[in-house]
């Protein structure tokens, strides 16, 4: 039996991959440089970030959970974002952003120690209806119409989008 990894659809990713990421983030730039070294100086087996990319104004660290987010998540995202403040090329902001496909949009307080709070993002699918973007894509191959790599991130996506929390992701 394989194990399903959602995180690995975005190992991969082009410059106009970013662009609908960034889409589904909610944020905008006009840039973005991907940066392809992955982060492996805490345990080249496991601790890696999914993405790391240079936009205009901050140096974006993306992560893919599948699971959600607890405290020894956020002492990772903390480490990955002090590590990458600490080796930078530039004088932008480091900071991370988490698509989930286990819980709703949130922002996440972390208390690092008692003066410090480490804060990121979460953002859910709740805003989208996986089934309506199949369809979406089924009726373009019926059409003979254009599939773009829009429509394709999305479709990579749909299975993850389901409203019902009892819907196994790996089955879709």
């Amino acid at each position: 039996m394989t194990e399903f990894q959602e995180d690995m659809l975005f190992k991969n990713v082009s410059e106009e991959d970013i662009q609908i990421l960034l889409e589904i983030l909610e944020k905008e730039s006009e840039s973005a440089n991907i940066w392809t070294k992955e982060l492996r100086l805490l345990d080249p087996t496991t601790y890696k970030p999914d993405l790391i990319i240079e936009l205009d104004d901050e140096n974006l660290i993306i992560e893919f959970q599948s699971t959600e987010v607890n405290d020894k998540f956020s002492r990772r995202a903390h480490t990955y974002v002090a590590i990458k403040e600490q080796k930078k090329e530039n004088d932008k902001e480091v900071n991370i952003e988490v698509i989930s496909t286990a819980e709703n949009s949130k922002q996440i307080s972390y208390r690092v120690n008692r003066m410090n709070t480490f804060r990121y993002n979460v953002m859910g699918f709740e805003k989208y209806d996986g089934e309506k973007i199949i369809k979406y894509v089924e009726e373009k191959l019926e059409n003979n119409m254009k599939i773009t790599s829009k429509d394709n991130i999305y479709l990579s996506l749909a299975p993850l989008m389901y409203k019902k929390k009892n819907n196994n992701i790996s089955e879709k």
